[in-house]
């Protein structure tokens, strides 16, 4: 039997997956915030993880762990994680594999879940971006392998500039895309314009307001920059903003597509909404180190 497993460890949430010969067995969902406060150094990770390995009976031959944070260009050290504290400038991977004593291999959070939306779309392809709009904006290009950048910082479409921009970002710069066409930005509309409308029902509610409306643009322009600078063959959109009631998927494909560079790649270019399984991310791990592993590709 191959067994795998993966962790997505995420700013809210920390959900712990095991597949077993191709199927995924188990799939567990903890606080982040109560797990980092069991001790420095992943302890409280490094502990549910051998419950969780106990639960599935057999001890995985590898382990898949994704992070929100940017890491170094060999995938080992995190060099920025702004929404979990402790993680700065921790060599994950050696920390993981001396405590579980099987190979680790650490990436982005949303490059996990992309991989997951790529193998379960049934489609190889040779060149795909993945964009997730949701508290802020995620990004992953998959070029052969996934796209990393000479540092290790690649892929990080919600830190280009929009102009007339003026909030600060999160990453401290001022004007990111993830200050204008994110969660976070739909959060602060609704509290300045419609605080009587649940958040959920912005979309519903108020879709047709101009500031929404340019919500949806800026986004389909911001994906088509990426589209027209890598030319990929599929593109997944999803998170959490994705999800909400009444979002209009359609509208937000056909300006995508009316910004992308014609005849390539618009008229060949498949636009899927992604499969946003809460588990996605740690699914995503668990058949990434099977494909580097072990025998399921």
């Amino acid at each position: 039997m191959s067994i795998f497993a993966g962790i997505d460890l995420g700013g809210t949430h920390t959900r712990f997956a095991v597949m077993a010969d191709g199927a995924f067995v188990l799939s567990e969902k903890y606080v982040t915030t109560d797990l980092m406060a069991a001790g420095p150094k992943l302890a409280g990770v490094i502990a549910r993880y051998r419950e969780v390995a106990d639960r599935a009976g057999r001890k995985p031959q590898a382990v898949g762990i994704g992070l929100p944070a940017t890491l170094d260009a060999d995938r080992r050290v995190v060099l920025s994680a702004p929404n979990v504290d402790g993680l700065d400038g921790l060599d994950v991977v050696s920390l993981l594999e001396g405590a579980f004593g099987v190979p680790v291999v650490a990436e982005r959070d949303v490059n996990f879940q992309f991989f997951h939306d790529m193998k379960a779309s049934g489609r190889t392809p040779r060149v795909a971006l993945g964009v997730y709009i949701g508290t802020g904006v995620g990004n992953a290009v998959w070029i052969n392998g996934f796209y990393t950048g000479a540092h290790g910082s690649a892929a990080e479409l919600g830190h280009i500039p929009v102009p007339g921009a003026t909030g600060v970002c999160g990453c401290g710069k001022v004007g990111c895309l993830e200050t204008v066409c994110c969660g976070r930005w739909l959060k602060g509309w609704q509290e300045r314009n419609a605080p009587d409308t649940p958040i959920a029902d912005i979309f519903a509610r108020h879709g047709d307001h101009p500031d929404i409306r340019n919500f949806v643009e800026t986004a389909a322009m911001s994906v088509a920059t990426a589209v027209n600078i890598i030319d990929p063959e599929l593109v997944f959109l999803g998170g959490g903003v994705l999800e909400m009631p009444a979002f209009p998927f359609e509208t937000l494909k056909t300006r995508l597509l009316a910004h992308a560079r014609a005849p390539f790649p618009r008229d060949v270019l498949e636009v899927r909404l992604a499969s946003n399984l809460g588990d996605s991310g740690a699914r995503g791990a668990c058949l990434y180190v099977a494909g580097k592993f072990g025998t399921v590709q």
